[in-house]
């Protein structure tokens, strides 16, 4: 165990004994609503962009850091760095985590209980449950692994984090902790429509439905046909009249267009090929960059439009090598690149970054012991998908912020009623509050005794000399120049350093729901007190991002500080006399 976990738990001892001064109960905000449903269906728009939607202003005015760049000049221009920078060890980390189901993924995080729960949740490379309990350990890859010759470039893309029965039908020890994780965590946890709304932005993010639309004549960004449009097999499927309402980033004059497109706008938009195109290209069709297809080798074969077609632009949110080449994408990689719809594949925000951190943050509550290495993992992982080309510091920022709402707000409305009452999760009767404590507590359970100790605090400290540095050995490979397990490093990762040159001071809103996250970890306090140790923790305002959304106060919690509690506090506290987290949580 590393030396922050190490005094991560002696801070479990005494972080028992602390109640803060003033936490009144008033001044907890319910947005969202304690009723919130989350909906990631596109028929009706989504409530998830809300959580999200400060991103407008920066595209649409680009304001200017401290030091005096845009925030969106800067935001590429991290991911040009990083991905010129980038070692072989950080080159692999990139592709492993583009490729492995990012549930799977996390799983190291876990440290020295990572194979026990593997092993105890059918956890599987291939998608298909095990036989029945099996040894497994958490597989790790070199770049070889992924060549066309060997494994290949999905190898590990079907891997789950595990099962509830096994193949032979009989239940999985932790098969509570695999409900809990691929159901209740991940519902309606998607990020297709912030990524459907923000890359084909008309000037909205209220809900719409579809095939409503924002303006008049225009198609809704959530209509199926931009969806549906490809460049090789149904050109015709969107027109310029279909994208004449994307609103251009202003941004976007700040790199260079490439001389096809003609303009920025074209850019954005796309632009229906004339006669005077072709002859002026020596009479032959036109091509664009990046849509057609590559090959394992990163091997490019362009899409080729003639007259009366219409080439597609890259969008309102694109992937960062759409609108810089100086991004520098690993070859590997380039072959699994959608070159036929950029439409549909838009970078804000992160997928892999959300569903990393849903599974992270699932994963913290069932064995909050591993809670601040969980999340150095998912920050690992969010660091990589910049590191890949794929999306910039803010896609990333946005993945941790929708994961962060989505999984409180799940955990919240299982354990407490409409009201926002808690209720009794150890009673049957409030089935889906049960549910949860079955998984925490089976999941507590399976842990010690595979490790044959009295509980997992046990098992962690009988570990801690033979494998304590195991855990960054196996996660070497996921970091950056960053020691991602010290609070500086994390904190650093949920900013990237985008501080504001001018912002409003506002106090930090902590969301009612957000104290669930906290739960396992300080399960001795009140509502009150754990909102409070999320308010006390939580970053200062004026970052990118992290403020202005519709339903604010996500951004800016900063649980990796949060859950080593006294430490981390920025305002006075008292002592009360409470029982250590052992004794509270067994």
């Amino acid at each position: 165990m590393s030396s922050a976990s190490s005094k991560f738990w002696n801070y479990a001892a005494l972080g028992a004994a602390l109640v803060p001064f003033a936490a009144h109960a008033g001044s907890i905000p319910t947005t969202p609503p304690v009723n919130f449903t989350n909906s990631s269906t596109a028929s009706v728009g989504s409530t998830i962009v809300n959580l999200l939607d400060s991103y407008v202003n920066l595209m649409q005015y680009n304001p200017q850091l401290k030091h005096g760049a845009g925030v969106m000049d800067q935001n590429i221009a991290t991911v040009v760095r990083m991905t010129r920078n980038r070692t072989l060890a950080q080159t692999l980390a990139a592709i492993h985590d583009d490729r492995t189901a990012q549930p799977y993924s996390v799983l190291n995080g876990l440290g020295v209980l990572t194979s026990s729960f593997m092993t105890g949740i059918g956890s599987s490379t291939t998608g298909t449950a095990p036989a029945k309990l099996t040894p497994t350990s958490y597989v790790t890859t070199t770049l070889q692994d992924y060549a066309p010759t060997a494994l290949g470039i999905n190898y590990l893309n079907g891997a789950t984090i595990g099962f509830a029965t096994f193949g032979d039908g009989t239940a999985t020890p932790l098969a509570a902790a695999a409900n809990f994780l691929n159901n209740t965590i991940r519902n309606n946890a998607s990020t297709e429509p912030p990524k459907r709304t923000f890359e084909r932005y008309m000037g909205s993010t209220a809900p719409v439905t579809n095939p409503g639309s924002i303006a008049a004549g225009a198609i809704s960004p959530l209509d199926a046909r931009y969806g549906n449009y490809s460049a090789t097999s149904n050109k015709a499927g969107l027109t310029t009249a279909d994208t004449a309402q994307f609103v251009v980033p202003t941004y976007f004059s700040n790199f260079s267009v490439p001389p096809v497109y003609g303009t920025t706008v074209n850019w954005v938009r796309g632009f229906t090929v004339t006669q005077a195109m072709v002859t002026a290209n020596g009479g032959k069709p036109i091509a664009v960059p990046n849509v057609g297809s590559y090959d394992a080798s990163g091997n490019f074969t362009p899409t080729t439009f003639n007259v009366g077609d219409y080439v597609p632009g890259i969008g309102t949110a694109p992937r960062p090598y759409r609108l810089s080449s100086a991004v520098n994408v690993p070859t590997l990689l380039w072959q699994i690149i959608n070159g036929s719809n950029p439409y549909a594949d838009g970078a804000y925000i992160s997928g892999h970054t959300n569903l990393a951190y849903n599974q992270a943050l699932g994963l913290a509550f069932l064995v909050p012991q591993q809670y601040a290495s969980l999340l150095a993992r998912a920050a690992d992982l969010g660091n990589n998908r910049i590191l890949a080309g794929m999306h910039s510091p803010l896609d990333v920022i946005g993945g941790r912020i929708e994961a962060t709402a989505i999984v409180a707000t799940n955990i919240y409305n299982a354990l407490y009623d409409a009201n926002g009452n808690r209720v009794d999760w150890t009673n049957p009767a409030n089935a889906a509050a049960y549910a949860i404590h079955q998984a925490y507590t089976q999941t507590q359970k399976y842990l010690a005794q595979s490790c044959g100790t009295s509980s997992v605090e046990r098992c962690i400290e009988k570990n801690e000399a033979k494998a304590g540095e195991d855990r960054h050995r196996d996660r070497e490979a996921f970091d950056d120049d960053i020691d991602a397990d010290d609070t500086k490093s994390y904190t650093f990762r949920m900013t990237y350093g985008l501080a504001l040159a001018s912002h409003i001071h506002a106090p930090e809103v902590v969301p009612v729901q957000a104290q669930v996250l906290l739960l396992t970890r300080f399960p001795y306090m009140t509502d009150e007190q754990r909102s409070e140790i999320l308010r006390d923790t939580a970053l200062p305002a004026g970052y990118a991002l992290l403020d202005g959304n519709s339903w604010d106060g996500w951004g800016r919690l900063n649980l990796y500080a949060a859950v080593h509690g006294q430490a981390s506090f920025f305002r006075a506290v008292r002592a009360a006399t409470m029982p250590s987290f052992e004794t509270m949580s067994h």
